[in-house]
Parts: C-alpha cells; sequence; structure tokens
C-alpha cells in the first residue's frame, strides 16, 4: 500500500506459500535505524533490527502451518534518538 508515510506491503501469491513483506518509509520518514517484529497469531516468528528499510520473507512451511491466523508486521523508524514513524500492518493468512 502506498501512502503519504511511504510504501508497505504483505503479498503471498497462494494458499501455503511463503509470503513476502517490505516497509519503505518516503523521505520525510526516513531514519538512521530501523526494527520490525514480525508475529503470526501473536507468536514471535522474525525481527529485524538494522540501519535499512526492513523487509523480509516467512517460509511456506510456517505460512501452512499459521494458514487462517494473523500475521503482523510491526516497528518503528528512528533519526538519531527521535522515532519518526511507527507503523503496524497486518493480514490474514492464506
Amino acid at each position: 500500500m502506498n501512502s503519504s508515510y511511504g510504501r508497505f506491503a504483505i503479498q503471498q501469491a497462494g494458499k501455503g506459500q511463503a509470503i513476502q513483506w517490505g516497509a519503505y518509509p518516503n523521505a520525510t520518514y526516513s531514519g538512521t535505524y530501523y526494527t520490525a517484529v514480525v508475529r503470526a497469531d501473536g507468536t514471535k516468528i522474525d525481527s529485524k533490527s538494522q540501519n535499512y528499510a526492513p523487509h523480509g520473507s516467512v517460509g511456506a512451511d510456517k505460512a501452512k502451518k499459521y494458514s487462517g491466523k494473523i500475521l503482523q508486521i510491526s516497528g518503528n523508524v528512528t533519526k538519531g534518538k527521535d522515532t519518526v514513524l511507527v507503523y503496524n500492518m497486518q493480514c490474514r493468512i492464506l
């Protein structure tokens, strides 16, 4: 989804297939440090802490295991000591 904050996406080609995701803030909300926590049905399955926009995937094995459950990806973007963006995206896993 494109928004005034940037581009945030979760996509899955079909039931039981891997899921790709990414959080790409626009220039106004870009920072120097990015975090992301990936949860399926409330269970943490991945996390990122890095100096570039976070993106990743959930393998087909986990997509099958959590089929029908909610995938939630949330995180923060900071610039120095200031938080410039807090984001959350979610969808139902096919």
